[in-house]
């Protein structure tokens, strides 16, 4: 089912998701080659110059019609705006026909503040291997290439934490990565037996789409609203940092979708209004990581009327599929109602912690718990709001003293992360 779209989805995601290739490593540790380039603004722009009283500089290769491209653009202007007084920036386009003055225009209209001019002739995307754009490099302080990323980051998060590591007196020699340092803080995230996408706008009716041999429906939403409220579900084998949602359009990580209140990944959908000039009328949602098998992933469409059922089922005929129909509810495969208080506790890699002591508190008792040997707190205790303190941590392992969760009076479960030192 729905073969035309995974082509086009594959093809999206791939280009998105960070990928270090292993010819990269040739060039890591080495001198980058020194380049001037003309700005937007009339400015040159020297690598040599710009380390003199920079502790390193980012470089990134793009063009205006490249999607991944577009949607990183404000991640490295979050950078810039924070490190731009220790980082040298520079965005250069690749494509022929990004001429200055429609790269100046494109940076105006996205508000981005950082140095942009063209890679003439494609002299540093081929000198990276001229595997697809975006390219990301980061020259250290010393000149040498100590990072070199094709494809587009996903957080403004995973940008920092990049930028960091190469920052302060201790970095003393070049010290090149080849992948971005994962996030070490003390966070919870929200999981559920099994991945979903559910919709949650009160007059929503649900449609099951049934291809014949094929066991799963495909869920399908009628939203009249303008909004779709989407509420996103993944399990604890999941990292929230790399999972994402996506729309054809956007791409956005789970983790910058958590609503703290709610304890819950939401993400309002804008509904297509088919009498606009695109002519759209249904927006295809799907929540998948890199390397997922997509025809798998959990997927929706979203349609603003009903009569637009029958041409939603005449399109999947045309793709090759004759799909039956009827209006239904829709339970994911292998979800579970969750019977306790239920903390998953792994570190920053996403292995397992035992041996952590936890506190689940109301305003008159406490309870202590520990980890056990997959990492599992399990605490059945009566459905309240519970105070949930980190008291102690194995050998070798940390956590932020300040972190604390709440729970709500109803029972969940949480991936918690701590620290390995």
């Amino acid at each position: 089912m729905k073969k035309v779209i995974f082509i086009i989805l594959v093809l999206a995601l791939t280009l998105c998701f960070t990928v270090a290739a292993a010819e990269d490593a040739d060039l890591l540790g080495k001198p980058f080659p020194d380049f001037t380039a003309i700005d937007t603004e009339g400015n040159t722009f020297a690598l040599s110059e710009a380390l003199k009283d920079h502790e390193a500089a980012v470089i990134n290769i793009w063009a205006t019609w490249c999607p991944p491209c577009n949607a990183e653009m404000g991640f490295l202007n979050e950078a810039y705006e924070q490190y731009g007084n220790r980082v040298a920036f520079i965005a250069l386009s690749k494509e022929d026909d990004d001429t200055l003055e429609i790269i100046e225009a494109y940076r105006q209209e996205r508000c981005l503040s950082f140095p942009m001019g063209r890679d003439e002739g494609e002299v540093l995307y081929q000198y990276t291997g001229g595997k697809g754009i975006p390219v990301t490099v980061i020259v250290d302080r010393f000149g040498n290439t100590a990072f070199l990323q094709t494809g587009s980051f996903l957080s403004a998060d995973e940008v920092t934490r990049l930028i960091e590591a190469f920052l302060g007196d201790g970095y003393t020699e070049t010290a090149a990565l080849t992948e971005i340092p994962r996030d070490a803080s003390t966070r919870a995230f929200p999981v559920s037996s099994a991945r979903a996408i559910q919709v949650e706008n009160e007059n929503a009716k649900c449609v099951l789409f049934r291809e014949e041999g094929t066991p799963v429906p495909q869920q399908v939403y009628v939203v009249h609203d303008d909004v779709a409220h989407l509420r996103l579900e993944i399990t604890a084998d999941d990292d929230p940092t790399v999972v994402t949602y996506y729309n054809y359009s956007d791409i956005v990580i789970l983790q910058n979708l958590l609503d703290p209140e709610r304890n819950a990944y939401v993400m309002d959908q804008p509904m297509p209004h088919p009498e606009t000039e695109t002519g759209d009328y249904y927006v295809f949602c799907i929540v998948a990581a890199e390397g997922d098998d997509l025809s798998n992933a959990p997927s929706v469409y979203l349609i603003p009327d009903e009569e637009y059922i029958e041409r939603l089922a005449g399109d999947m005929c045309s793709w090759g599929y004759d799909a039956t129909w009827e209006y239904g509810d829709y339970t994911s495969p292998g979800q579970e109602q969750t019977k306790a208080y239920i903390l998953h506790i792994v570190d920053q890699d996403g292995e397992p912690v035992s041996g952590v002591m936890a506190n689940f508190c109301t305003d008159t008792t406490c309870s202590l718990t520990q980890s056990d040997e997959n990492g599992i707190i399990s605490f059945d205790g009566a459905p309240d709001v519970y105070h949930i303190q980190l008291l102690k941590a194995p050998e070798g392992y940390s956590f932020d003293s300040d972190f604390e969760l709440y729970t709500e009076r109803t029972y969940g479960e949480w991936l918690l992360r701590i620290r390995k030192d």
